[in-house]
């Protein structure tokens, strides 16, 4: 993947540099190395559009297979080839992708600002848990709707990302940083980042495995919970997975590789062999637990994973949640027990209209409860939100069996 994000940063180089022609030749040469990433593929098209017109078409049909949507008229470089007859199909094929696909139910609604990210489910409370990244807490959601602080805002705690419940032990392990959002932030705490080892029936805070500070970028933003008792978090700054062994009193760190740019939602493999990351620019990646080898998972050539950002293990699938390609959607993956390959994968929502900025989740029975509108698109890139902005939700989605 180094080599993808090179030809890619080279291609714009030569975009700006006004040659284009070492622009097409750089983005094809990324094309190669990743078939199927919509960016890539939508690039490609326009520097090739006025030289080989057909071929720019036939790159906008590989776009319009992956079920992702383009509105062409709006678009200088591709316009011209709406005129086109074999750009029929792919007109016709980009109209079907804006289709809705499944149907989500309400399940509760944060006014303010709270940034929501991540749910978790406490069975024996019969509680949701719902992190907070502006909110700087957890909020607890009971059976009958009525909501409180799991955890309340403290001084050491900041924005909360990634959360994950483990009902036998009453744990909830929690990821928190000290982000850009993070609301009411000291600026000595920048770039401060912990494990956090909470009391499921308290809201205590029991240990805290802080992440080195030692001027990386850093910012632990999800996790996920090994059958043997290991936590395994993902920055999503960088190409760095940490983890947290059973018994042991500080993070240790499993992985930092240039191969992954932006290290999102994890799960492990069905066979308890590997580690499955999402990485946002490139997709899904394996990590062997053995030997800490980094491999692309083989996908379909319908299938894009770039912008995946939740990942969740059910069974034999992965419940992905994509909120970097357009429309949003949440996917249902097949994924060989090895964690290798993604056999087959299915959009289950999608061009919905509380699905704004998803993130993570959890599964409560055959029921994905997960943020659909995070607030993320109500935020500024000074890291406070925007005026007016609506409220956080968490959805219901029914997966089949």
């Amino acid at each position: 993947m180094p080599a993808f994000f090179r030809l890619r940063r080279e291609a714009a180089t030569a975009v700006r540099a006004g040659d284009a022609s070492l622009a097409r030749t750089k983005i094809t040469e990324a094309l190669a190395l990743m078939p199927t990433h919509p960016g890539v593929l939508l690039s490609a098209a326009r520097l090739t559009a006025r030289q080989d017109p057909a071929g720019a078409v036939e790159l906008l049909h590989r776009y319009a297979r992956l079920g992702l949507i383009l509105d062409i008229t709006t678009d200088e470089a591709l316009s011209p080839l709406a005129q086109r007859l074999d750009f029929a199909p792919v007109a016709e094929r980009l109209a079907a992708n804006r289709k809705p696909i499944g149907q989500l139910a309400p399940i509760a609604s944060l006014v303010g600002a709270p940034l929501a990210e991540s749910v978790a489910y406490d069975p024996k409370r019969k509680r949701l848990l719902i992190s907070q990244v502006h909110g700087r807490k957890i909020l607890a959601i009971s059976a009958d709707g009525t909501a409180s602080d799991f955890t309340p805002t403290a001084d050491d705690l900041w924005s909360v990302f990634g959360i994950v419940a483990e009902p036998k032990s009453r744990t909830l392990w929690a990821l928190t940083s000290a982000a850009d959002q993070t609301r009411e932030l000291t600026p000595t705490a920048k770039g401060s980042n912990a494990l956090l080892r909470i009391d499921l029936d308290t809201g205590e805070i029991l240990a805290r495995y802080g992440a080195p500070f030692d001027g990386a970028k850093r910012q632990l933003g999800d996790l996920t919970l090994a059958t043997d008792g290991t936590v395994y978090a993902s920055n999503s700054l960088g190409g760095e997975i940490w983890r947290l062994r059973p018994g042991a009193q500080d993070l240790d760190l499993l992985v930092r590789s240039e191969e992954i740019g932006s290290a999102q939602g994890l799960a492990v493999s069905p066979d308890g062999s590997a580690l499955l990351v999402a990485d946002y620019p490139s997709g899904l990646h394996r990590i062997d637990l053995t030997t800490a080898e980094i491999t692309p998972v083989a996908v379909p050539t319908d299938l894009s994973l770039t912008g995946a950002d939740g990942v969740l293990r059910d069974g034999q699938t992965l419940i992905v949640v994509q909120n970097g390609v357009t429309p949003q959607r949440v996917l249902r993956l097949s994924i060989s027990r090895d964690g290798r390959r993604v056999t087959r994968g299915e959009v289950i929502a999608t061009n919905l209209p509380d699905l704004d900025e998803p993130t993570g989740g959890v599964m409560r029975g055959r029921h994905f409860i997960f943020v659909a509108r995070s607030q993320w698109s109500d935020f500024g890139p000074n890291g406070q939100p925007r005026e007016g902005l609506s409220p956080a939700k968490v959805m219901s989605l029914r997966i089949a069996p």
